[in-house]
């Protein structure tokens, strides 16, 4: 395949939060839009110090949740590295999307691996890639499908409670669904073979994303952590007791909302409680009540001093809200980078006051690759239309129309037609107002619907000329419909088993080296 890099800008895709922050060079936080010499990383993993009875709790627990799992040589070295004093991660977290998700997602494991090997390789010291999955999410709607090309593959069910947790009733007939859209190709016996290995009734969601996930990048070292675990929420309780007792999550992001409120609509929302209550079908908001608290959705109430006490006793029944879920993450993990999208780096930006308030160090954030396939074939037609790689992030319809007005032999605007009408009405209105003013009226209403009809006339040309290129015009939605299908970016939207199906799992040693979490932007891989 050729590998092309299409800067960030190009794509049109960023919040402007985003964009700021990788301009700033110089920030405390910041990270240059072009490859970074990794100074800045450097500095802040000198500066990350991390408790070493956290590092035991965490290494005693990933153990704990590889049981039964064969971990294979390289998360066996990482799981042991991690126990150095001196080790370091590299971590990205997502929801648990039906077999993977859409392709951003292995983009993101991708970068997450990629950043730990240069990072290590820079520093000098073991730093160790980490998938955080989000099992405690209680969005079903969000992760019950998945597509497969112009297929969605639906997992049906109701909502019970946090993803990792349920059981994968109804599961085998989707499977077998998927195994039959996989396609022809030399490796999708194996495909089908890995999707019935990992999506079995018998397993929650939360072990079959483990299975799948490790079979596809577990050879690189990635390492797989599940929050929902009661050890390690152990260590998350005095941020518990300090949201319930202070609403620090809400006086402190408030206030970097407030700073950011000038320039920048925050990308989620500070509730004046920032936690869940997990129990048994369902995850529960927590609010104040009085003097006391109360769970959402039918669940219990406490006074103050019995809230405090299940804490202590049952951190495991408490679960973080977006805002709060990376606060946790970094007080379990000797972290110095997060890999996100763009929607996730924004809200990090509101977090910047809480880890300061909270004395929990913050990562580095790093913005994930976007990538996306295209056939050589479909690129060269578009480029022999006098179109750039950037230009296939235009909206659709007016590139289509600058490209085709061009390329007919006919004018489509009538500007010059419209400069004439304008100079008549104009003398017309002088000679009839002088007539007679009450005309002024009749003049204006005769010269406005002569303007509509010059605009009628531009549409119609603009048509014409777009029948008359129709085959232009069908390269053109071909390219951009193979980028943007369904009107949104590829990588939102496609999984990646077809692809693997067809050339084996090698396509993910193609991808890590393509994929360059260090230089923003989105990779074209363009296939022959």
């Amino acid at each position: 395949m050729e590998v092309h890099c299409i800067p960030i800008a190009a794509t049109k895709r960023f919040p402007p939060l985003v964009v700021d922050y990788l301009a700033d060079a110089e920030g405390t936080q910041g990270l240059h839009a072009g490859r970074p010499d990794l100074s800045g990383l450097g500095t802040a993993a000198r500066a990350r110090s991390f408790d070493e009875s956290h590092r035991a709790a965490l290494v005693k627990a990933l153990h704990r949740q590889y049981a039964g799992l064969e971990p294979g040589a390289a998360v066996a070295a990482n799981l042991d590295r991690l126990a150095r004093p001196d080790a370091l991660t590299v971590t990205t977290g997502h929801q648990l999307v039906l077999f993977g998700g859409p392709l951003y997602v292995p983009f993101k494991l991708l970068n997450t691996i990629r950043a730990a090997r240069e990072l290590e390789a820079a520093l000098g010291r073991p730093v160790v890639p980490i998938f955080w999955m989000a099992t405690e999410d209680h969005d079903r709607a969000e992760i019950d499908h998945t597509w497969f090309g112009a297929h969605r593959l639906h997992w049906p069910g109701a909502a019970a409670g946090a993803v990792g947790r349920l059981h994968l009733e109804g599961i085998v007939p989707v499977v077998e669904e998927a195994v039959a859209h996989l396609g022809t190709g030399a490796h999708a016996t194996d495909m089908a073979a890995l999707l019935r290995a990992c999506y079995r009734q018998e397993h929650t969601l939360a072990e079959a994303t483990r299975r799948f996930i490790h079979a596809l990048f577990g050879r690189f070292g990635l390492v797989i952590l599940d929050g929902d675990d009661p050890e390690l929420k152990r260590l998350f309780v005095p941020v518990l007791r300090r949201e319930l007792t202070e609403q620090v999550a809400h006086a402190a992001v408030s206030r970097t909302n407030a700073q950011l409120a000038d320039r920048y609509g925050t990308q989620a929302h500070v509730r004046e409680i920032n936690l869940f209550h997990l129990r048994p079908g369902h995850r529960s908001r927590i609010v104040a009540e009085g003097t006391g608290f109360r769970a959402l959705d039918g669940g219990p109430t406490w006074t103050r001093e019995a809230l405090l006490a299940e804490v202590e006793a049952h951190p495991e029944h408490f679960s973080p809200n977006v805002l709060l879920r990376p606060v946790y993450q970094e007080t379990i993990l000797p972290n110095v980078a997060y890999i996100g999208g763009a929607g996730e780096l924004a809200y990090w930006l509101q977090l910047r006051g809480l880890f300061e308030e909270l004395n929990v160090p913050m990562p580095r954030l790093v913005l994930r690759n976007s990538a996306a396939f295209m056939g050589a074939k479909a690129l060269r037609r578009w480029h022999e239309l006098g179109l750039s790689r950037e230009d296939l992030f235009e909206p659709q319809g007016p590139l289509q129309t600058r490209v085709t007005t061009a390329r007919v032999g006919f004018r489509t605007e009538l500007a010059e037609e419209r400069s004439r009408l304008s100079a008549f009405y104009s003398d017309l209105l002088a000679t009839a107002t002088a007539a007679d003013p009450t005309l002024r009226g009749s003049v204006e209403a005769r010269r406005a619907s002569a303007f509509h009809g010059l605009d009628r006339l531009e549409r119609s040309l603009v048509r014409a000329a777009r029948r008359r290129e129709e085959v232009a015009v069908r390269h053109m939605q071909a390219a951009q419909d193979a980028l943007f299908p369904g009107g949104v970016l590829q990588e939102r939207k496609q999984n990646i088993l077809p692809m693997l199906a067809a050339r084996g799992t090698g396509l993910c040693d193609e991808l890590l080296e393509a994929l360059d979490p260090f230089t923003p932007g989105l990779t074209l891989f363009v296939e022959p």
